[in-house]
């Protein structure tokens, strides 16, 4: 499946944790998808956000579309303690207070 066949989703998380490794293709492919499904998104969360990194900003679109902690810190390589501290250290960055930062990503709208 390819990003012309995404229509949901679910198409973009079966594409997602098929890949081995997510290459720097993919990503704009799916931040592209994002953009295009979610009103940019991406593109608005670079402008609101100018501090995140693009590792940030991939873990963010990861939650963004309904990926777990768990398959986030699968794809990234690293332990789900490790990923503990990189939302922690997200949730800094984006001066977010509230208890999850999933749910709040899930719900931002960026005008």
């Amino acid at each position: 499946m390819n990003e012309e066949e995404w229509k949901t989703v679910y198409d973009v998380q079966i594409y997602v944790t098929s890949l081995s490794a997510i290459s720097d293709c993919n990503w704009n492919k799916l931040e592209f998808w994002i953009n295009l499904h979610q009103d940019g998104f991406i593109y608005k969360l670079r402008r609101y956000y100018p501090v995140l990194s693009e590792d940030d900003i991939h873990i963010i679109l990861l939650l963004r579309i309904d990926f777990s902690n768990a398959q986030i810190s699968e794809l990234f390589h690293i332990l789900g303690s490790s990923f503990r501290i990189r939302r922690s250290r997200l949730k800094k960055k984006m001066n977010v207070s509230c208890e999850s930062i999933t749910d709040f990503i899930k719900s931002l709208r960026l005008e």
